[in-house]
């Protein structure tokens, strides 16, 4: 390219030597972006890698799978025989144990029991024994009541053949003998190595589930077609029971996380966004500080093209370094968000899930091609500006500015067209369960906030700066000139700090109305005294679940006035989307209330008209998902085959975002015979101390049940304790983009201390202190800072509109009561402001420095 090389020199390389601190804000913008970025995809990918491989692992070499509602019962296994003909197929049962005793006091960990047809099983799934070797091998593998543990965990824990391991499995305490060592291959892979392998027989009695199997896994022979012999199982298979592929588990544990990571995915972009808003101020103040540059380069004969690619270059180039700079950062980064993501995955949706970190460089390639990508894009629209500079007039300073406000009341129509398409956008229902046409409403807003920045800048310096240039005299009225005289350059400081500055907020208001609304349903459906639900070992949420005699024996003990257990599971519907079914005591509900219906009815007597004509209630976010509502009818699968219920009304529900469906518990036993119990609520007759009638259940259970016995306000505050651990992560994020806007900030004065040399020469000249220009710089820095603070609570206040009213309920299908945390938005309001003026130090210096006659002497 003719010239390229000369005209590179003259406005990129030779001003970033000069002034290096200007390139490399932006790329510490960009690679903040790039890190978080990379980081939450990392951590993504490790939990979708982690359920694949744990799912992979149990299924071998399956090519099918039969499953069932409450299980497969073994006296149904007969009916697969036929199976022999085209291959072969093998029970398994499987389940969670926690473990008594951690390789530290107080862990206790969660292991996956895997119960195993030994003599058949070989078809299916890899097993290789490290110890007992020869011989022995066989005798340990058939010895009932032994267990099999991988070769990692079997030297974390200190155990070799004949050692015993206690454990809490089916709500009970049990010390299982280990039978041999595995090594880690196969199937000894699941869960991450934390595996107990046994015969099937042998869990099921650990698990309370005799009689059923989990799953059979079938493997066809070679040259058995796939097609046809799905066609020919479907046509012989019992009711009740479903084919599967074999990657079913990991599809349906991603469908139950989801929401949760791509909401992530979005609040880790909204970082690298704010870097996009960096670049994008770099290069525009690099453009407006080198017009008379470009125009004398235009003038000699300098094609625009040749202007383009210049700029365009150095916009790639930041992107390249912070893309670079991002990627070292992101590896460290995503430890931490890995170790995050991975404990809310496994204390909220599934205890024995081990999220390993997954190859790091699919998160690479993605973060640096988002990075580059932003980069180009931030840098596309200030280079087609440097290139319709004119030769004449951009030779004479501030003619950019002159554009800037020509272009005001176009950009403020565009602004409003912009908001307008936004509100359209959140109209829009969800995509597959997503709300994308929520999110690109917030991005409209976004680009209303750019478009509108400019004209935010005017009226800040007509507003607040006479304001303040009455407060604190000239100093004032120099900094409202000097903030209203760069409106191009000021308001891309002010669109990036606003952008950053408004999703915080939004969030701030989202996470305490959601906060907030969970704490009032816990209050008003927790009217239990005590929970009940099997030892997990200080585990939050449920682990395992309880034998059937649980209920009676809380039932004896003097001052229990009711017992509600409750039973829940997961299912699929007929499209394999999973929910929770549950059941519970509908009397119990007709008696106390404690579930809140949407339409604010008195829930006691819908609860019992429910019980007599089996009835079911089911949970906003299924009502949501499903379009049901109160009179409709629902199709639950059941071991006979799906069947309708009527639904009797819709309840509130923040336990999780798949929905549930509860019926009564003597309806749930007559369809299902399914007696175990996951948890139970005992209300204490009246003037019974709870904490004293704990005492006596936990010293009653002692060798009988493993359980677990909260009150009423241990549960509120685990409850509210798994809520702040969730929303821990968009903490972290939000800080961080705030930070690089403050860096935006400084960045935007920086350029301005130097563009304007001129100016301060001219003020010095004229008797102007320095003091006094130093002190002009810090109150624009505040005026920045204000202005960006005041829209940043319009563009909250629209966000926060998108987050609780669109977007939050098409991903979770809750309804949130709004509550806005005054005294928390205003720190948080008053911390930006506070950075705004610290960034304005350095700015401020530079201004007060310039020699007033080298300044002039430009002129």
């Amino acid at each position: 390219m003719n010239g390229f090389p000369l005209v590179f020199r003259a406005l990129i390389t030779g001003p970033a030597r000069r002034h290096p601190v200007r390139i490399l804000l932006p790329i510490l913008g960009v690679a903040i972006g790039v890190a978080a970025v990379a980081a939450i995809h990392h951590a993504n990918r490790s939990v979708t890698a982690s359920f694949e491989n744990a799912a992979a692992s149990i299924a071998g070499r399956s090519d099918f799978v039969v499953t069932g509602v409450t299980g497969v019962p073994v006296a149904q296994l007969a009916a697969l025989g036929f199976l022999w003909k085209i291959g072969s197929f093998a029970p398994a049962v499987t389940g969670p144990a926690v473990l008594e005793e951690g390789p530290r006091e107080g862990e206790h960990e969660v292991a996956q029991v895997l119960g195993i047809d030994w003599g058949g099983d070989g078809a299916v799934r890899e097993v290789r024994l490290v110890a007992p070797a020869g011989p022995g091998a066989r005798t340990a593998l058939a010895r009932p009541g032994s267990v099999f543990v991988s070769a990692p965990f079997a030297a974390r824990h200190d155990l070799a053949p004949g050692s015993t391991l206690a454990v809490v499995a089916g709500g009970q305490r049990r010390r299982v003998a280990i039978g041999g060592i595995l090594e880690l291959s196969g199937v000894a892979r699941a869960s991450g190595g934390d595996i107990l392998l046994t015969d099937v027989f042998t869990a099921q009695e650990l698990l309370g589930k005799k009689g059923l199997v989990d799953r059979v896994d079938i493997v066809l022979d070679p040259g058995v077609s796939r097609k046809d012999a799905a066609r020919e199982i479907a046509l012989h298979l019992p009711a009740g029971l479903s084919l599967e592929p074999p990657g079913r588990a990991a599809e349906t544990a991603g469908r139950m996380v989801r929401a949760f990571r791509f909401n992530l995915n979005a609040l880790g972009s909204l970082t690298l966004l704010v870097g996009i808003f960096l670049i994008t101020n770099a290069v525009s103040i690099a453009v407006l500080r080198r017009r008379p540059e470009i125009a004398t380069l235009r003038a000699i004969g300098a094609p625009r093209t040749v202007i383009f690619a210049a700029f365009l270059a150095e916009g790639l180039a930041i992107g390249v370094a912070g893309t670079l700079g991002g990627e070292v950062l992101g590896f460290f980064v995503s430890r931490a968000a890995l170790s995050a993501v991975g404990g809310t995955v496994s204390s909220i949706y599934l205890p024995t899930a081990r999220i390993a970190g997954a190859a790091y460089g699919g998160a690479v390639a993605l973060s640096a091609a988002v990075g580059l990508a932003a980069a180009v894009a931030a840098t596309l629209l200030p280079a087609i500006e440097a290139t319709r500079v004119a030769p004449s007039p951009a030779m004479r300073p501030g003619s950019i500015e002159g554009v800037a406000r020509r272009r005001l009341r176009p950009r403020a129509l565009a602004a409003v067209a912009a908001l307008g398409g936004a509100w359209a956008l959140s109209r829009g229902g969800p995509v597959d369960g997503f709300p994308l046409f929520g999110f690109a409403a917030v991005g409209l807003v976004v680009v209303a906030l750019g478009l509108a920045a400019p004209l935010l800048v005017r009226l800040g310096a007509k507003g607040p700066g006479r304001l303040l240039a009455g407060a604190v005299g000239v100093e004032g009225r120099l900094a409202a000139g000097f903030f209203g005289g760069g409106l191009a350059r000021n308001g891309i400081a002010v669109t990036a700090l606003a952008m950053a500055l408004g999703m915080t907020l939004a969030m701030i208001v989202t996470v305490a109305s959601i906060r907030e609304t969970v704490r009032v349903w816990v209050e008003s459906t927790l009217r239990s005294d005590l929970w009940v639900k099997a030892d997990a070992g200080g585990r939050s949420g449920v682990v395992g679940d309880l034998a059937p005699e649980i209920v009676p024996f809380l039932e004896r003990f003097e001052g229990v006035a009711a017992v509600d257990p409750f039973r829940a599971r997961e299912v699929l519907d007929a499209a394999a989307r999973p929910f929770t079914l549950g059941s519970g005591d509908f009397r119990v509900v007709a008696r106390v209330g404690g579930l809140p219906l949407l339409d604010g009815a008195d829930p006691r007597p819908v609860a019992l008209a429910a019980r007599e004509r089996g009835e079911v209630l089911v949970s906003e976010p299924f009502a949501r998902r499903y379009r049901a509502a109160a009179g409709s009818t629902v199709s639950v699968p059941t071991p006979t085959g799906p069947r309708p219920f009527r639904v009797a009304g819709v309840y509130r529900d923040y336990s999780n975002d798949r929905g549930t469906v509860v019926m009564d518990r003597a309806l749930y036993l007559g369809i299902f015979g399914d007696a175990r119990v996951t948890s139970v609520a005992v209300l204490a007759a009246p003037g019974v101390d709870p904490t004293a009638l704990r005492r006596r259940i936990l010293a009653a259970a002692q060798g009988r049940f493993a359980i677990s016995v909260s009150t009423n306000r241990e549960l509120r505050r685990e409850a509210l304790a798994i809520f702040d651990r969730t929303f821990a992560v968009t903490r972290a994020l939000e800080a961080i983009a705030i930070g690089v806007a403050v860096l935006g900030i400084a960045n935007a004065l920086a350029a301005s201390a130097v563009e304007r040399r001129r100016a301060f020469g001219l003020l010095r000249a004229i008797g102007a202190a320095g003091g006094q220009i130093r002190r002009a710089t810090l109150y624009e820095a505040v005026l920045t800072g204000l202005v960006g603070t005041a829209a940043a609570a319009a563009a909250g206040a629209a966000f926060a509109w998108l987050l609780l009213g669109v977007i939050n309920p098409q991903s979770f299908g809750w309804t949130v009561a709004l509550r806005v945390p005054w005294a928390t938005l205003a720190e948080a309001s008053g911390l930006v402001l506070a950075a705004s003026f610290l960034a304005g130090v350095v700015p401020g210096r530079i201004a007060a420095a310039v020699n007033p006659a080298a300044a002039l002497a430009e002129e």
